[in-house]
């Protein structure tokens, strides 16, 4: 008489098998879920921030992908860019010239009304 080496007892892994496919796709799908979730959300934040700032600016609407638009978009990037500069450039400047700024007294700025 023959003893089988292996028995089929496979039965019970595809049923754990099966459980664990389930589970990753469940896992999958909420992930998905929530991604799509935050992007509406950001989206409807973007979207309410755009309308408010197409209000402030009224301009004739340009098709999108053209020499026009693409123009439009290089204008509005340089003068926001410049907005930020001179901010940026103001800021300095009145922190250079304040008498409580650090910057003045660090060694080598001269004081001469104490000499």
């Amino acid at each position: 008489m023959r003893i089988p080496l292996q028995t089929d007892n496979n039965a019970g892994f595809a049923a754990v098998e099966a459980v664990l496919l389930v589970v990753i796709l469940a896992i999958i799908g909420g992930v998905g879920a929530y991604v799509a979730q935050q992007k509406h959300a950001a989206d409807a934040t973007l979207t309410s921030t755009s309308a408010s700032a197409k209000a402030a600016q009224v301009k004739t609407p340009v098709t999108a992908g053209t020499t026009a638009s693409i123009n439009q978009l290089t204008q509005q990037d340089a003068q926001t860019e410049a907005n930020i500069d001179k901010s940026a450039d103001s800021q300095t400047q009145q922190n250079a010239t304040s008498s409580n700024s650090a910057v003045t007294n660090v060694g080598g700025a001269y004081n001469e009304t104490n000499l």
